[in-house]
């Protein structure tokens, strides 16, 4: 999700990924799974077959953190604020983790993409020696209203593929 803030002295771009599941629903998902697989490994420990069990809480433990770092993982946000004078980006989940700035004078904007669009493309910041990606976490469709931003903000977008 892209969304341009213009204020008086600065715009703001607020970046975030596409979120498909809250965090009430994957809990939902995951106390579900648990219950069903623990179900299943109870029953066949009743029946003797033991050795089931700690595959069964090895296999839910594993599931549960995985669900856990991916849902985490799409509350990340990132926020590019363009002053007149330099171009800020912070980035984390319910608080900042990072925080950069670099100049607004001499900064480009790289705009690449592969020749069959097989990924989506890339927007990097680059200012000399300092090269800093945003939005490395959206899809292509937010990719492309990040670039129209960009370019609503004034920048010159600057391709690989220039005839493109």
């Amino acid at each position: 999700m892209v969304k341009l803030e213009k204020r008086s002295t600065q715009s703001i771009l607020t970046l975030s990924p596409n979120r498909s599941l809250t965090w009430t629903e994957a809990k939902w998902i995951m106390a579900i799974m648990v219950a069903v697989v623990m179900i299943i490994a109870i029953a066949w420990t009743f029946v003797g077959a033991w050795i089931v069990l700690p595959f069964a809480g090895v296999e839910v433990g594993l599931f549960v953190l995985l669900m856990y770092k991916v849902t985490r993982s799409t509350y990340l946000k990132q926020i590019v604020t363009f002053d007149d004078e330099q171009i800020r980006v912070e980035m984390g989940i319910n608080r900042r983790l990072s925080s950069q700035t670099i100049p607004r004078l001499g900064t480009d904007i790289f705009y690449s993409e592969t020749d069959r669009n097989w990924t989506t493309p890339k927007i990097t910041l680059h200012n000399g020696s300092t090269r800093l990606q945003i939005g490395e976490f959206l899809n292509s469709e937010d990719m492309a209203l990040l670039r129209e931003s960009l370019e609503e903000l004034g920048f010159p977008i600057c391709r690989e593929h220039w005839w493109k």
